[in-house]
């Protein structure tokens, strides 16, 4: 129960962060265009975890990025993203649309603008991971980061659930407990 109570917090603490700033104008479309900025392209490369001798040397041919996905710089070199966008862990059917059997286990590779990326810390519950990249990426002067949320704060919720566009206005009425 704590867990699910803190990753609750990390979430709205996140978002609070993300958009505190932007969360004030009437349309969440607005406030995404104004943040566009502060996104990245993550191309992701998914490979089978424990391949057979055969299946080693026919990725030797490296066909590339076969996914992409959207994270948010949150610090030099640093970008925040979802975990089940660098977990590998594929529902059957994207699992199948990429060539590999619904049992496999995939490992990704991260990379933002051809440059490797890190996981460095990641919460599953909550669905967020934090990557290095090996290169500064954009500009990140103008974000800024608050260690704790006022009552009746405004709050920007941007999520892609299971593939699905949501964009959320709401308030901070307190702690859970």
């Amino acid at each position: 129960m704590k867990r699910k109570i803190s990753s609750l917090a990390m979430i709205a603490l996140i978002v609070s962060l993300l958009a505190p700033r932007c969360a004030a104008s009437d349309d969440p479309a607005a406030s995404l265009i104004k943040r566009a900025g502060y996104t990245v392209s993550l191309e992701l490369t998914f490979t089978k975890k424990r391949q057979s001798p055969m299946e080693r040397i026919i990725s030797l041919l490296d066909y590339g990025v076969n996914g992409y996905a959207t994270g948010f710089v949150v610090g030099d070199g640093l970008v925040m993203t979802a975990y089940h966008v660098v977990s590998g862990k594929l529902s059957a059917s994207k699992k199948a649309t990429l060539g590999f059997a619904p049992k496999d286990e995939l490992d990704v590779k991260v990379q933002v603008h051809g440059c490797h990326a890190t996981v460095l810390r990641f919460d599953e519950e909550a669905d967020l991971a934090l990557i290095r990249t090996c290169e500064s990426q954009k500009q990140t002067a103008t974000v800024s980061f608050q260690t704790n949320l006022d009552k009746d704060e405004k709050l920007l919720l941007i999520a892609r659930p299971h593939g699905s566009k949501l964009v959320r206005r709401g308030v901070f009425y307190g702690p859970y407990m």
